[in-house]
Parts: structure tokens; C-alpha cells; sequence
């Protein structure tokens, strides 16, 4: 399976429904494994509150779909000379940590946004005038924030990426601040004009969480996917063009800031939309170490423990 996947087969796509077929599979054999506080105020829709089967159908679909978004944009974005499709069961199988089939949630929502913020981002040229990139790649994080609120944190990591590839340049950093904020600003006014309560906290309440094994073990497994990911990128690196190099240099700090971030609100709140962020970088770079000769086995070894690990998770928690 690896390695149909690893190669410039186009039509390995048609096996990712199947494999989410199977962890829905597992899911309905165990139960919901937990990972932090399980947010059932948000809803796809108001008529869907009590049909959870149309919830299970929209996650089949979000995850589905963000998978094959985030392998366009690593293929499009020429993060490797030749055509993959690795990212796309990376991201099904990191996915499969941050959600609970049934359970209403906008999150993959809101990561759709952001994959196609980042693929916007990436296409800002160190070397040219950027307004236009800028501004809808901001305007699109923007709109993540609308499905996920605590995604607004996001606007000073992207001012900071972007004055990594193209300096400070107050206008295109004043579009950014604009396009980010343009959506959540229309929103808010739509809600005062209209005089109903707009339930929209953008930051959690900050009460320490208590964590159980089951979630240490899960964050645990994120350190080793981390730590795989990094020495994969380090030795990709050896080799990259400048471009590539200025690519992952933007994607490492967006992977360090949203993982510490991340970490922190899980710790403090209980929430996981800011973790579940690092499996975008970590799709990417957890390719290149299955790719690299001088992992070679022992990456493969564990991308397959992980596998079976994420299929059985539902099973294996309820011993």
C-alpha cells in the first residue's frame, strides 16, 4: 500500500474512501477515542443537530476532500521533483487522532480553509510585488476563524511568515491584517444589524485540563510523527533548490508555533482545533521520511504501526 502511494499513480485517490471506510469501520466495533473536551454547542447545520448519521457523512466528506486538496497543493507547489500521493493517507491517518465520527464539528471546515490558505500563501514571490497573493491568502485564514474562532491567533503567524519571504512591506502586510479580518468583521456586523446574539468566543476559557492516558499516548504518538518529520525534512533539505528551501523554511515555523500553541490550549482548555493544525506540515514532511534512503525501514516500520495503531485505536481504548 505504501508504496502504491509513494509513486505518480493518480488513481491510488480511489482507495481513500476505502480506507476511511475502515476506520469508520472500527469505529462503530469500539468506541470514540477521547482526546480533549468535546465542544456540542457548534453543528453542521440546525437541522442536522439530532440526525448524527449526517454528521458522519459530512466528516466522510470534509476528510476526504481535504486530503486531496492538501496533496494538490504539495504537488502543485513542486515540494518534490515528481508527483505523490503520500500526503493525502498522511493526512487521513494524523486526522483520524482529532475527531469522532458522528460528533457535530465545523473543524475540517476550517482546516479546508487553511490548507487553501497555505497553498495561496506559497504562491508569494520573494523577488515580487505580492498585494494580490497576500490578500487572499489572509482572506481565506480569515474565513477558517468563522468555523474554528481560536484560529484567529493565526494573523500574527501569518504577518510573520510573510516578512520571512518577502521582508517588511507595509502595504501587502496591511492587506493581510485586511484580508484576514475583512470576513470576521462582515460577519459581526451582519449579527448587530440583524439584532441576533452571535455566539462567537474567540478565545477559550483557560481552565487546566487533566489529561488522560489514552490523550498522553496520542500526543506522545504526535512527538515521533514530529521527530520522524523532522529528520525526513533535514534530509530533504541536503538537496532542495531555494525555493523549496524558503518553502519549508515558512512551514517549519508555522509547524513550531501552531504545535506549542497548540499544546498549550490543549493543556489549559482542553481544546484540540489548534493541535489538529500540525497535521498539515506534518503530512508534508512525514512524506519526505518515508521517501528518504537514510530512514528508509524504520520510517516505513512505523508509518505501518501507526496505521494499524489509528484503526484500532476505537477497540484498543475500550480494554
Amino acid at each position: 500500500m505504501l508504496r502504491l502511494f509513494l509513486d505518480n499513480r493518480v488513481w491510488v485517490l480511489l482507495l481513500l474512501p476505502v480506507i476511511l471506510a475502515l476506520y469508520l469501520f472500527s469505529y462503530f466495533l469500539g468506541y470514540p477515542a477521547p482526546f480533549g473536551r468535546l465542544n456540542h454547542d457548534t453543528q453542521l447545520l440546525p437541522y442536522l443537530a439530532n440526525l448524527s448519521m449526517a454528521h458522519v457523512f459530512a466528516h466522510f466528506l470534509m476528510l476526504l476532500l481535504n486530503a486531496i486538496t492538501l496533496n494538490w497543493v504539495f504537488n502543485r507547489r513542486e515540494f518534490l521533483e515528481k508527483n505523490t500521493f503520500i500526503v493525502s493517507l498522511n493526512y487521513l491517518i494524523f486526522a483520524s487522532f482529532f475527531h469522532t465520527w458522528g460528533a457535530p464539528s465545523w473543524l475540517f471546515v476550517a482546516h479546508l480553509c487553511c490548507i487553501l490558505g497555505v497553498g495561496l500563501f506559497f504562491g508569494v514571490k520573494p523577488q515580487m510585488n505580492s498585494k494580490k497573493q497576500a490578500f487572499n491568502a489572509s482572506f481565506v485564514f480569515g474565513i477558517s476563524v468563522l468555523f474554528a474562532p481560536e484560529y484567529i491567533v493565526l494573523l500574527p503567524l501569518l504577518l510573520l511568515m510573510f516578512t520571512v519571504i518577502r521582508g517588511f512591506y507595509f502595504r501587502e502586510i496591511l492587506l493581510i491584517i485586511i484580508g484576514f479580518l475583512m470576513p470576521i468583521v462582515g460577519v459581526i456586523s451582519y449579527y448587530y444589524l440583524s439584532e441576533q446574539d452571535l455566539n462567537l468566543a474567540f478565545l477559550p476559557k483557560l481552565t487546566r485540563y487533566s489529561a488522560n492516558w489514552q490523550e498522553y499516548l496520542q500526543i506522545g504518538i504526535l512527538l515521533v510523527i514530529f521527530i520522524f518529520s523532522m529528520l525526513g525534512l533535514r534530509a530533504r533539505l541536503l538537496k532542495a533548490s531555494l525555493k523549496l528551501k524558503k518553502q519549508t523554511q515558512i512551514l517549519t515555523l508555522f509547524s513550531f508555533f501552531i504545535f506549542l500553541l497548540g499544546l498549550g490550549a490543549f493543556f489549559l482548555a482542553g481544546q484540540i482545533s489548534l493541535l489538529s493544525l500540525v497535521i498539515l506540515p506534518f503530512s508534508f514532511y512525514f512524506s519526505y521520511a518515508l521517501l528518504s534512503s537514510s530512514l528508509g525501514i524504520s520510517s516505513h516500520l512505523f508509518f505501518y504501526i501507526l496505521f494499524i495503531f489509528s484503526l484500532l485505536k476505537f477497540i484498543l481504548f475500550t480494554i
